[in-house]
């Protein structure tokens, strides 16, 4: 995984701090992810789905951030991770040129500008790498994360039918990407 230098921005709950992850964050990213799964329905997985240990956690994120071509970064309000976003790179010389983005922040932070900061600092460092494409997904019903992906230059590039299930409703996925000409 690529250095970068931290950063910090005001929010309303104080200042948070963007920066690449680090093996010892992994038992407040386990907490994080629990946590947001808790609090919204808009990610992958329910709460009691996410297995990890925090070793399996660490693991992960060693992997990560021995990779070239994934970033992985968190956002830190008082010491208190939270927010997580990355993208995941790929090594296949037919699809290097892209990565997929992934976006995770705490309800508590949700309308602060942290989760556009966050993105925000990873288009960043996908053009300073020449990626070309950035890719998505996002569940119909996430108006506000939908929004945030067009103001940044996602388009729509179509619909995963009835990619999810919530209780006995299904939902579509719509695949959003951005291209760096």
């Amino acid at each position: 995984m690529a250095t970068i230098e931290p950063t910090t921005l005001a929010v309303a709950s104080g200042l948070a701090t963007i920066r690449a992850v680090a093996e010892s964050d992994a038992d407040q990213i386990l907490a994080l992810r629990v946590a947001t799964a808790r609090e919204t329905d808009f990610l992958s997985c329910h709460a009691d789905e996410i297995q990890s240990t925090v070793e399996e956690q660490a693991a992960f994120l060693r992997r990560k951030l021995s990779s070239s071509v994934d970033l992985y970064l968190v956002a830190q309000v008082a010491g208190r991770i939270v927010g997580i976003a990355s993208l995941d790179g790929s090594t296949l010389r037919r699809f290097g040129h892209g990565a997929t983005l992934g976006l995770a922040v705490s309800r508590e932070l949700w309308d602060q500008g942290l989760g556009r900061a966050l993105v925000q600092y990873l288009l960043h460092w996908a053009d300073s790498r020449g990626l070309v494409r950035i890719a998505l997904e996002v569940v119909e019903t996430n108006v506000r994360a939908i929004r945030l992906y067009e103001s940044l230059g996602f388009e729509h590039e179509g619909r995963l039918r009835s990619r999810r299930k919530h209780d006995d409703r299904y939902l579509d996925n719509l695949a959003m990407s951005r291209l760096w000409k």
